[in-house]
């Protein structure tokens, strides 16, 4: 230990505490072995899938409500594609998609990320840029006065949401903090709010006529089934949040994984908005 200390001109241990407890260079030193490790690792899973007929692995992260449009979309195809792959996935809560990736039971995960960027253990591409849209029940006569606002190419008098019950995705995710942050800066204020971490259950207790709720756009597919719903696009800079791949720093991704990441990124930069939208 003294030979190595003595090579990286840093002190590993504080010596003056019993036990002895890491110095801040010595953690860091411990960070850079635990990652050189597994960077080893990953780099002999690569070579193996590449060089031999034995299955390859990726380990997918993503929230329930995603995986549940994204999934059918493309893992079919990409499955013809790489017909010996193993796929995991890991379908959590969004809250709990950066525990997954610090835990390494997945090597990448999909979500909405803050324009500030992911934590500082890791690294984010961003896929795209989703327009977080109002969605309505058709029958609500606010729904209805925002209609003929729309087609008069008028700006939507957000104030009359006042009067409605807000269906709420919790702060705790990454649009709910994004949707909160909106209203706040336009001064709207709900005496009548309902918080979820579910954007499914959101959408069925608009869909019921209990309230509005907001949705990232590509969740419109997946509310297709709601004829009864309207999306509204808001129209403000605000309600552009970014869809990214998240993954630990120092991670080698396998070409398995790659793959996957440019099948998953091809999807999203083709869909096209749906006419659905007003």
């Amino acid at each position: 230990i003294a030979k190595l200390e003595a090579a990286l001109e840093i002190k590993l241990f504080d010596r003056s505490q019993n036990p002895l407890e890491l110095t801040q260079g010595g953690q860091m030193y411990r960070s850079y072995l635990e990652n050189s490790n597994h960077l080893y690792q990953k780099f002999q899973s690569g070579l193996n899938g590449l060089h031999s007929s034995r299955n390859q692995t990726v380990n997918l992260g993503l929230g329930t409500w995603r995986g549940s449009i994204l999934l059918p979309q493309i893992l079919p195809g990409f499955l013809r594609e790489h017909p010996h792959a193993q796929v995991n996935l890991h379908e959590y809560p969004v809250s709990e998609l950066y525990s997954l990736l610090q835990d390494g039971k997945a090597d990448f995960a999909v979500m909405n990320t803050s324009v500030a960027g992911s934590p500082e253990a890791f690294i984010t591409e961003t896929i795209s840029y989703e327009r977080i849209l109002l969605v309505m029940c058709r029958d609500n006569p606010v729904t209805q006065s925002f209609i003929q606002m729309r087609s008069a190419k008028a700006p939507l008098d957000l104030k009359l949401l006042e009067t409605e019950r807000f269906i709420s995705l919790n702060r705790t995710l990454t649009v709910g903090r994004h949707v909160s942050n909106f209203l706040e800066k336009n001064l709207l204020v709900f005496s009548d709010r309902l918080n979820t971490t579910n954007n499914t259950t959101a959408l069925q207790l608009v869909s019921a006529g209990l309230g509005f709720c907001f949705l990232v756009e590509t969740g419109v597919q997946d509310a297709s089934s709601y004829p009864n719903l309207v999306f509204f696009d808001i129209r403000s800079a605000d309600l552009n949040i970014p869809l990214s791949f998240c993954y630990k720093v120092n991670t080698y991704l396998v070409p398995l994984a790659q793959a996957l990441m440019d099948t998953i990124r091809s999807y999203y930069q083709d869909w096209h908005t749906s006419d659905l939208i007003l």
